[in-house]
């Protein structure tokens, strides 16, 4: 599916006859292809950190690193591969991304679309959106999986259009994810230092 849920009902209307009303908070998140992607990324990214610092301590740091200084932003999109969250229970949804866990009441809930460039973004009734990337569409596509934050998209417009399919329990605050974006920077952080000294 490229096109977006909202825009479907007769496919929203098949998801919801394909699921059952459940108790238990339903949860979402990276696949295992999406984790191993991101740990591959996070050593490469610890690679580029020592190139780079080896580079200060030779004296040949020049404009050839520049390119890679893009790696400062590296924390933030790793964390949310391995380790984003939806978390959906009674009263709504909880989003944990790379830095923090947001909470999204299902009266707040405009649409959970899955869009043609590959990417989930959570509407609020506000205009934001929460729209982070969650993985690689197109490696996805051609390895022929399916991403499981597609799935996502279509169960949580299935439970915004039919309530009687949300859970009926909270969820306790442990199950809402844990944002990795800010132990990754402590630990690239460390890692530099190290490196340094040594």
């Amino acid at each position: 599916m490229g096109d977006d849920v909202e825009q479907d009902p007769v496919l929203v209307g098949r998801i919801a006859a394909s699921m059952q009303p459940v108790a238990r908070p339903m949860r979402w998140g990276p696949s295992v292809f999406t984790r191993c992607a991101a740990l591959l990324g996070t050593v490469i990214a610890a690679a580029v950190i020592k190139f780079i610092l080896d580079e200060v301590r030779a004296g040949t740091l020049g404009w050839h690193v520049l390119p890679l200084l893009g790696l400062a932003f590296a924390p933030g999109s790793l964390a949310t591969f391995l380790n984003w969250r939806i978390t959906a229970d009674r009263s709504g949804l909880w989003l944990a991304g790379a830095y923090k866990v947001r909470y999204l009441a299902w009266e707040e809930l405009r649409a959970a679309v899955y869009t043609s460039g590959g990417v989930l973004e959570i509407r609020r009734a506000d205009g934001k959106t929460w729209a982070p990337s969650l993985g690689w569409p197109w490696m996805e596509r051609r390895l022929g999986l399916r991403p499981s934050y597609l799935r996502a998209a279509e169960e949580i417009s299935a439970m915004h259009a039919h309530p009687e399919l949300r859970p009926t329990e909270e969820s306790p605050a442990r199950s809402h994810g844990l944002p990795l974006g800010p132990l990754l920077t402590v630990l690239y952080a460390l890692c530099a230092a190290a490196l340094l000294i040594l």
